[in-house]
């Protein structure tokens, strides 16, 4: 009990340092529901406690982590809560992508990770995660981007287990400012692995690149190439984690998320979960949440490529001891002489009720309003008929892309026993954004591994740096997009070794 009222008083005092601390710095179908304009949408019912900390929406990012089995849990999830999407989304090319059940280690039981609104990367569509049943226990099997179907039933292949990489030497100082390194990856080449050798490109301003990896599943190991993605101040919205005791909100309780998460805040207090191939953001700082496997990204990014902090870092080029800052923070806020933020909406709103006098107070979680302007943007109301439809369509979607999922990698591989690939299919559909054509689509980065296309960036884009909101101008014009990484799996050879020996120097790769 003490140590709880302590816990409570130390948030209380810690975040009041903010100003002086500034700079360091199993689904099933469900019957229609007619949607009603809620009388007051910020009212959190009583059985939902919304959340200011947890996992952070796959869809929405995802560590390109080595892939593993993830963790057995000896509980099986509630049945998914119905969600309705919210009445106002960001303006734009956004696509709405259902909520799942995550497992949450301090409540020993499962918390919902909201829906989210979000603008695909180009050419790509969600496939969706699920949980199996392993025995008396339930195990997560992580969804994936894929690229989009030609036709609605997609091929698939499922691999043998990729190697552990092989340790090659650093890539040291890159050549030039404004590039950055892509790791090299495993590739299926006839009846093996072969390794294909990392490469420098360019930074492309707004834009961050996830590297090729492989997810695992049950039945073998899915590729999934290498694509440029937005940074995630223009990804969409991320909605807050919730819990939910369906006791107490009743079995027709449907859920409209409506406190959005700011992007900063996912930036300053970003986790990544290898275990569970998972971002978080919020407090998870101390000793306990390191025995479990939480590592912060910046400390993460150390020995690992993570696209987002590749990014960040290029962002805050001016200045040079930004990871180092970073770094710092971390370590104060482990060991408790920095702030660190609440954990839930109920304590967010004491906190900012209690010190009235301090001004730069951030809030983790805001109105969908609220947090897409601080970002620069502008709301969209959707009317019910839309957002019925979107739930349904989307729901539909999820439920009957999941259960293929399930019979397609309903057959276990046993761990060295798969020797082969397999492929089959997936009913993918391609989804339709609801907004008009976004800014941020135009002519985005090209994919195309095969061969680099030049493109005038100045005529689309007017150098918007969009991860800082303001506009930069390229003296050099035009600007040659380099060789991108995203050749499917099978790959002919070329630009592909075994061991260490080099692959043959492609067209566009920076010497």
């Amino acid at each position: 009990m003490l140590m709880h009222v302590t816990r409570i008083a130390s948030v209380f005092i810690i975040i009041a340092m903010c100003a002086v601390c500034a700079d360091l710095t199993t689904s099933q179908e469900s019957p229609p529901i007619r949607v009603e304009p809620a009388a007051n949408p910020g009212e959190v019912p009583k059985g939902v406690e919304v959340l200011t900390r947890g996992p952070v929406h796959e869809a929405f990012a995802s560590p390109s982590t080595e892939p593993r089995a993830t963790p057995l849990i000896a509980k099986k999830p509630p049945t998914p809560i119905e969600e309705m999407p919210p009445e106002e989304r960001p303006e734009g090319d956004v696509v709405w992508i259902g909520g799942y059940f995550a497992w949450d280690d301090d409540r020993a039981d499962y918390l919902w990770v909201s829906g989210c609104w979000r603008v695909k990367p180009v050419g790509k569509e969600w496939v969706p995660g699920y949980w199996r049943e392993v025995g008396p226990n339930t195990q997560w099997v992580a969804g994936f981007w894929t690229n989009t179907p030609e036709q609605k039933a997609q091929g698939v292949t499922y691999y043998p287990e990729p190697p552990a990489p092989p340790n090659v030497a650093p890539p040291g100082e890159p050549p030039v400012a404004d590039n950055f390194h892509i790791p090299g990856h495993w590739m299926w080449s006839g009846d093996r692995y072969v390794w294909r050798a990392g490469y420098w490109t360019r930074v492309r301003p707004g834009y961050v690149y996830v590297q090729s990896h492989y997810r695992w599943t049950p039945t073998g190991y899915v590729f999934v190439s290498g694509y440029w993605d937005y940074v995630v101040a223009r990804r969409g919205t991320l909605y807050a984690p919730i819990t939910v005791d369906v006791v107490v909100v009743g079995p027709r309780y449907v859920y409209t998320p409506y406190y959005a998460v700011r992007d900063t805040i996912v930036l300053d207090t970003m986790f990544v979960r290898p275990a569970f191939g998972a971002y978080y953001f919020g407090d998870y700082y101390g000793p306990r949440y390191v025995q479990i496997g939480f590592e912060p990204v910046v400390v993460y990014s150390r020995r690992h490529y993570d696209p987002i902090i590749v990014y960040q870092r290029w962002h805050h080029r001016d200045n040079p001891r930004w990871h180092d800052t970073q770094i710092t923070l971390v370590i104060e806020r482990n060991a408790g002489r920095a702030p660190v933020p609440p954990r839930t909406l109920v304590q967010q709103t004491t906190i900012i009720n209690n010190n009235v006098n301090v001004t730069n107070v951030t809030n983790v979680i805001a109105p969908t309003k609220i947090v897409v302007a601080a970002g620069g943007g502008k709301v969209v109301k959707i009317d019910s008929a839309t957002r019925t439809q979107v739930r349904a369509t989307t729901q539909a979607n999820q439920l009957a892309l999941s259960a293929d999922r399930r019979k397609s990698e309903s057959i276990i591989a046993q761990p060295g026993t798969t020797t082969k690939p397999r492929t089959t299919t997936l009913g993918v559909p391609a989804t339709t954004p609801i907004g008009g054509p976004s800014v941020l689509t135009k002519n985005p980065p090209s994919g195309d591994s095969k061969g680099a296309k030049t493109t005038d960036l100045s005529k689309d884009t007017a150098k918007t740096d969009l991860g800082k909101g303001r506009t930069k101008t390229d003296s050099k014009g035009s600007t040659t997009l380099p060789r991108l990484d995203s050749s499917p799996p099978r790959d002919s050879g070329k630009g592909a070794t075994t061991g260490k020996t080099p692959p043959k120097k492609q067209p566009n790769d920076k010497k």
